[in-house]
């Protein structure tokens, strides 16, 4: 059984929750549910309808002024964080997907990781992937004493990146969007994120977020299952290699493009997730799909007007080892 949050006499900061659903009705309720069951007093939960087509828009009305309600015409992933982030008071800012959960502990234990260094701006979790007919709202609370009694050897460590993202080294630390968490402070940088939505509507994603705030600041990252991934069949386990190429590709080549446009200082790690990415996509026969805001073909060739001649050259040799190397490779 969890532990009631017991604060020592400080403020406590306020947490947002930012809840991002399209057309996961039936997921839905699960997610609002376990943010309103957190040990932590003070949060709110800010839950952004991105133009779905089921019956999200009831399941959102039907919770009242227990959380702020976000309905707008769907514009992509990064739209609706946008439209979550400029509602949020938050001090600190947590993302959950509609279709994952988080223990009832686990910004209680954010909050904490937060609270013990005045420097961090962000921290990362994991959570523990659970088949989608083992979560229910009548499940709950045996499914959280399931994954508490897992044997995971918890590893708390705090993290100075910034140094090696700069020189372009990827992080492998970074988790999926559901256990990211993050200060204001670094959140204002962050956002507005490109609203780019490309052909799956998350031409930007959370690698977009997570990679300039682990070059810009220093944070935490715990191997802890304080949240959990639904396994079910969403839109991306559905695609076959080559559209998952398709998608990939998109996501990294904006990605790339769009940290040079408004982190200049990380460089050379948008360099190399722009050359991934545009072998990716060159490497899939739906490259020749037009999508207006994930040009991946005009995003290359402006990066590469912005760049020196060393630079393109560069450029044009990653892009070349990477599509080397996918042709030994199943999917990237």
């Amino acid at each position: 059984m969890e532990k009631e949050y017991v604060d020592e006499g400080r403020s406590l900061p306020l947490v947002s929750v930012i809840i991002m659903n399209y057309n996961y009705a039936e997921f839905l309720p699960v997610a609002i549910e376990s943010c309103l069951r957190q040990t932590y007093p003070k949060v709110e939960t800010i839950v952004v309808n991105d133009g779905s087509t089921d019956g999200s828009a009831q399941v959102i009305e039907s919770y009242g002024d227990r959380i702020i309600p976000l309905l707008k015409p769907n514009g992509g992933q990064a739209s609706a964080l946008n439209a979550g982030f400029a509602a949020s008071s938050g001090d600190i800012i947590c993302l959950l997907d509609a279709d994952d959960l988080f223990l009832p502990e686990r910004l209680a234990h954010v909050v904490e990781l937060f609270r013990s260094a005045s420097d961090v701006d962000w921290v990362f979790t994991e959570s523990a992937p659970i088949e989608t007919e083992d979560i229910g709202l009548e499940k709950l609370d045996s499914l959280f004493e399931t994954i508490r009694a897992m044997p995971v050897s918890e590893q708390i460590e705090k993290i100075d990146f910034r140094q090696q993202l700069r020189q372009g080294k990827i992080p492998g630390f970074t988790p999926s969007t559901s256990n990211l968490c993050f200060s204001r402070r670094i959140a204002e940088k962050l956002f507005p994120l490109p609203a780019i939505k490309g052909l799956s509507g998350m031409a930007i994603t959370d690698l977009y977020i997570k990679t300039p705030a682990v070059g810009l600041s220093v944070g935490y990252r715990t191997t802890r299952n304080l949240g959990v991934y639904r396994f079910h069949n969403n839109y991306y386990k559905n695609l076959n290699v080559d559209k998952k190429r398709r998608m990939f590709g998109e996501i990294y080549t904006t990605t790339g493009y769009w940290i040079k446009q408004n982190f200049p200082e990380l460089s050379k790690i948008s360099q190399k997730l722009l050359a991934k990415g545009y072998a990716t996509y060159r490497s899939s026969s739906h490259a020749s799909d037009y999508c207006a805001d994930a040009d991946c073909d005009q995003m290359l060739q402006t990066y590469l007007a912005q760049s020196n001649w060393l630079k393109r050259l560069e450029i044009y040799l990653m892009i070349a080892y990477y599509r080397f190397r996918l042709r030994f490779k199943s999917f990237v």
